[in-house]
């Protein structure tokens, strides 16, 4: 079992919509629920930032793991192929390179930065999502 499949269960069990139990594609989905969602995630990336102010590393660690666990859940609810959308933006980020020690190439100015270099092929999100029926994604 991975983590989508974990979130898919949690969704299962109260009741919520998941790819494993109800298929992956299109969704119709209601701005409140979406703004819901948004929300959520906002708030679980203000709970990691708080954590890092107080250098407690046990809520910047919670708030990592919820913080995905809500990003998993909202896939979910959207009807994502996330399992293939994961492995695809996997395969684009192997392509990358690490930034100059100085950060001059990098566009956030930083060496901790990987960036993509000359004729770096980024993921095929659309193509993904079209194989799926989402119809145009731009």
């Amino acid at each position: 079992m991975n983590n989508n499949q974990d979130v898919a269960i949690f969704h299962n069990k109260f009741g919520l919509d998941n790819t494993v139990y109800g298929g992956i594609g299109p969704r119709e989905v209601s701005d409140e629920l979406l703004e819901f969602r948004t929300k959520f995630l906002d708030e679980e990336l203000a709970e990691f930032k708080e954590g890092v102010a107080e250098g407690n590393i046990a809520k910047m660690a919670d708030a990592l793991v919820d913080l995905v666990y809500v990003a998993h859940g909202t896939a979910h609810i959207l009807g994502l192929p996330w399992d293939e959308l994961w492995a695809d933006v996997q395969r684009a980020n192997m392509t990358k390179r690490r930034a100059a020690v100085d950060g001059s190439d990098s566009k956030r100015g930083s060496s901790f930065d990987v960036i993509k270099p000359p004729g770096w092929i980024g993921p095929r999100t659309d193509e993904i999502l079209e194989d799926y029926g989402f119809g145009e994604t731009e």
